[in-house]
């Protein structure tokens, strides 16, 4: 008799239980159980957000939040790789809910699920159909970062035939043409025809944005002004095109804890920023932002200039993360490159092979990129400066461009692209020029080449050497698998690095700050070479210059 009686109470709690569920959820029920799955969104819980907010899809509930519920399941959807679902969800708030007011963000959404569904065709549809002009930074942003990856001219040129009028589109065009070596002469009058149309110039990188703050006058305030790109980010992915930039902060983040454990107490104030100088505006504008001390970063030109000013204005720093160019820190006293420049590094390049190889001439060899131009003849422009003879130099395309009619006392290389190095030293084998030979190691690939490659007499340049058996690398990398359950790369103990060395450097204040890197080299406690801004200098002058012996690589040289 009892166990009957339970089971009918169990069937009229399931029946009563359903009837609840068919009659639908209060506004107000509902809208509390939104809020519990929007705030389990923003902690990063997308299934659990997901789980919350499907049934609020349901086509009984039309008040106003249904819209947002629609939009933020799609949101989870996508950021766990479920890209059919949040399509069928976007798709039924379209027909449920035309007029809703930011229809705009979940066109948007729609064209980033169809991008990473490899939908291009359909992605740039929907993106037309947003005309607010607002969303022209973030449009062309995620173009960018999607279509770059398109490797083939004729499928860009077939995208270019349906969006006639995408400066994208037209601009990777460009690029692809330009950097072809055998480029038809109809592809030429394409690339000319797009650069006049669209004035074209430069390189083609885009934008995004979003800030956070708060105050605390008795800390260390350091703004890290960098392209986070928050609105596609995706936890689930760790081959972002920006994946460097979370790498940095990730380092960043135990630098502060570290610096707290010594008593130093810094703020870290992350600011996505890119290329729009209006956003920057509103950032530095912002009320409480004249209390920041240290600022790291902008990348990129445009945005640096609105931060310059802004350390003229309020005697902060700042500081260059990444950048090798001299000039950015050639006419303030407060900027600063925490990498050496390409001056100094050919400088300790040459006095290197001059005092350890008794070198007096050079040829040189260098990539596609500007960059790499630029190295080889400062390159060029340090070794006349110690009087050696400039024999050869050159943009390498293939073993023609060998010189072998006079030889060297050693070859420069630099290149951008991993295969250069090799390409070059089998070309310099084929035509038997022997002699020592000093490059930028970006122009080798460590992981897939042959170490046979390095086994001879050359010296790579390598900002990024990390002694594996130095005790900070060891306590540093174990930290950061136990916060990030992932294993640093060379950003994350750089941005370790560049936040514990300005943090300790500002900890008696700004006044002293100069004195501080004036007074050592600053080369202990950091997981990598550490720091030298003596004699007034305002770049890191430590180049480390390294050799394959013996099985590993060796630092010969700093």
């Amino acid at each position: 008799m009892r166990r009957t009686k339970n089971i009918f109470i169990f069937l009229f709690l399931s029946y009563t239980s359903i009837a609840q569920q068919q009659a639908g959820l209060s506004d107000n029920d509902y809208l509390l159980r939104y809020k519990k799955a929007v705030q389990l969104y923003a902690d990063q819980k997308y299934f659990e957000a997901r789980e919350i907010l499907l049934p609020l899809t349901n086509k009984k509930y039309e008040n106003t939040i249904a819209p947002y519920a629609h939009y933020y399941y799609a949101l989870a959807a996508f950021k766990l790789n479920k890209f059919y679902d949040a399509r069928t969800i976007l798709r039924q708030l379209f027909e449920r809910f035309p007029d809703w007011r930011k229809m705009e963000d979940a066109t948007y959404l729609y064209a980033n699920v169809a991008f990473a569904e490899n939908k291009p065709e359909e992605a740039l549809q929907s993106l037309n159909r947003i005309t607010s002009k607002m969303w022209r930074p973030e449009i062309e942003n995620m173009e960018y970062l999607y279509l770059s990856k398109i490797k083939e001219l004729s499928h860009l040129k077939q995208l270019y035939k349906t969006s006639p009028d995408n400066p994208v589109i037209a601009q990777l065009i460009v690029d692809h043409i330009q950097n072809s070596k055998n480029a038809s002469r109809e592809d030429l009058e394409l690339s000319d025809q797009l650069t006049n149309q669209f004035n074209l110039g430069g390189d083609s990188n885009k934008k995004p944005s979003r800030k956070s703050r708060k105050d605390d006058d008795n800390a260390i305030n350091i703004a890290v002004m960098l392209p986070f790109r928050l609105f596609e980010f995706d936890p689930t992915r760790t081959n972002r095109a920006n994946q460097y930039i979370y790498d940095l902060y990730a380092g960043m983040k135990l630098a502060q804890e570290k610096l707290a454990s010594e008593q130093i107490d810094a703020n870290l104030y992350a600011f996505d920023i890119e290329r729009d100088v209006k956003h920057t505006n509103e950032v530095i504008n912002n009320r409480g932002f004249d209390k920041v001390d240290l600022i790291i970063g902008p990348l990129y030109p445009e945005v640096n200039k609105v931060a310059h000013n802004f350390v003229k204005s309020y005697d902060a720093i700042q500081v260059h993360p990444l950048s090798n160019n001299l000039q950015l820190v050639s006419t303030d006293k407060n900027t600063f490159l925490a990498s050496p420049s390409f001056e100094t590094q050919a400088a300790k390049a040459v006095e290197y092979m001059v005092n350890e190889k008794a070198v007096r001439s050079v040829s040189i060899y260098y990539g596609n990129t500007r960059k790499d131009s630029t190295f080889a003849y400062i390159y060029r422009d340090k070794a006349l400066e110690k009087g050696l003879n400039i024999l050869t130099i050159r943009r390498f395309n293939n073993t023609d461009d060998i010189d072998a009619k006079r030889k060297p006392d050693h070859i420069f290389i630099t290149g951008s692209e991993q295969n250069l190095g090799p390409k070059i030293i089998s070309g310099l084998d084929k035509k038997r020029v022997t002699c020592p030979i000093i490059a930028a190691s970006s122009a080798f690939d460590f992981e897939g080449s042959s170490l046979n490659i390095f086994n001879r007499d050359l010296y790579l340049i390598q900002l990024d050497y990390m002694d594996r058996e130095k005790e900070e690398v060891k306590n540093f990398r174990s930290a950061y698998i136990n916060s990030q359950n992932i294993a640093p790369s060379y950003y994350s103990y750089w941005g370790y690095d560049m936040v514990l060395f300005y943090g300790r450097m500002l900890k008696s204040g700004r006044n002293k700050f100069r004195n501080n890197l004036d007074s050592i080299e600053y080369t202990q406690g950091y997981t990598l070479d550490g720091f030298d801004y003596t004699n007034r200098s305002n770049e890191n002058k430590i180049v480390p210059i390294i050799k394959y012996q013996d099985g590993r690589f060796i630092e010969v040289s700093r």
